[in-house]
């Protein structure tokens, strides 16, 4: 069984910088919002998709989670490409 724990150490041997953008983004999260998971080999529309229905789930309406799924993937994309090239 996967455990919070298990899971940072996993990614910490895999890519430490994945495991520090995971931290840092997560800072960004207000607490009790719904959990939303995005892994690498999802497209942009699937990861968009998860975000529309993770922001629909806090009670945000379509159009409202709409946006915010395209602000936050853009946000994530520009994050990973931040972290890349430092």
């Amino acid at each position: 069984m996967a455990y919070k724990d298990n899971l940072k150490q996993r990614i910490l041997k895999i890519n430490p910088k994945a495991l520090s953008f995971l931290e840092e983004f997560n800072t960004l999260i207000p607490p009790g919002s719904v959990t939303v998971t995005t892994t690498e080999d999802m497209t942009d529309e699937e990861k968009e998709m998860e975000l529309f229905a993770g922001f629909l789930k806090e009670g945000y309406s379509p159009e409202i989670a709409q946006k915010k799924a395209k602000e936050w993937l853009k946000i994530s994309k520009w994050q990973y490409l931040k972290k890349s090239y430092s």
